[in-house]
């Protein structure tokens, strides 16, 4: 089986595979990842394979060469010497030698080719492999950047929560003390209103205390104007 025939399977297996499962994304994309790095190593093995073939063919062809070079050297020394035999024989296995150089320049030509083609198939599947990798790394950093939007937004929407709160706290807090400073007015308004309330008494009591005193340094002055001595106690 051909190389571009079994990574055909395999893409195929894969494809066939990623329709069946219902997976996370990130999984099917890690997975086809892992696939991608499978096919590039095999297109990389094969490759290399076709390039050892290459090599021996080469190898082979020089020898060929080699070999025909030296039995037309081998008939064109027999014709020198007059040996026809050796001659015919030299020129017949120098037909031979040719047409097995031929058949390996041949496959060389062919392996040739098919190295420069996988060798261009391997380079645009490093490329495609690459490619993928970095799109992923994209996708998984704007997938992270997303998700501390998301994680900055909740946090400010909660914060938002949190502030509201607060604020119908402080308003309820500052309601209270009103109604506090208001019962505390009233009751202090009750408390000079009601004649029976021990601060009107007091009051009262401070008053006449008061008048008293003022009466008694009235009395003082009238005395202190008139000669009199001040009355003794």
């Amino acid at each position: 089986m051909s190389i571009k025939r079994r990574i055909t399977r395999i893409v195929k297996a894969n494809r066939n595979a990623d329709l069946e499962a219902k997976q996370d994304p990130r999984v099917q994309a890690q997975n086809a990842q892992t696939a991608q790095r499978t096919l590039l190593d095999q297109a990389r093995r094969g490759a290399a394979d076709v390039a050892a073939h290459h090599h021996r063919v080469g190898l082979a062809a020089n020898e060929a060469a080699a070999y025909l070079n030296r039995v037309e050297a081998a008939a064109s020394l027999a014709v020198q010497r007059g040996d026809d035999d050796a001659a015919r024989a030299a020129i017949r296995e120098s037909m031979t030698a040719r047409r097995r150089l031929e058949t390996l320049t041949g496959q060389l030509r062919e392996a040739e080719q098919q190295a420069r083609r996988l060798h261009d198939d391997v380079q645009r599947l490093e490329h495609r492999v690459q490619q993928n990798a970095m799109e992923y790394d994209a996708l998984l950093a704007r997938r992270a950047a997303a998700q501390a939007a998301i994680g900055v937004h909740d946090a400010l929407a909660s914060s938002s929560r949190e502030a509201a709160a607060i604020d119908a706290a402080r308003r309820n807090a500052e309601l209270e003390v009103r109604r506090f400073e208001a019962q505390a007015q009233a009751r202090e308004e009750l408390s000079w209103s009601d004649p029976s309330s021990p601060r009107l008494q007091q009051a009262f009591e401070e008053l006449e205390a008061e008048a008293a005193a003022q009466q008694e340094l009235e009395e003082l002055k009238r005395r202190g104007s008139r000669g009199y001595p001040p009355a003794q106690y």
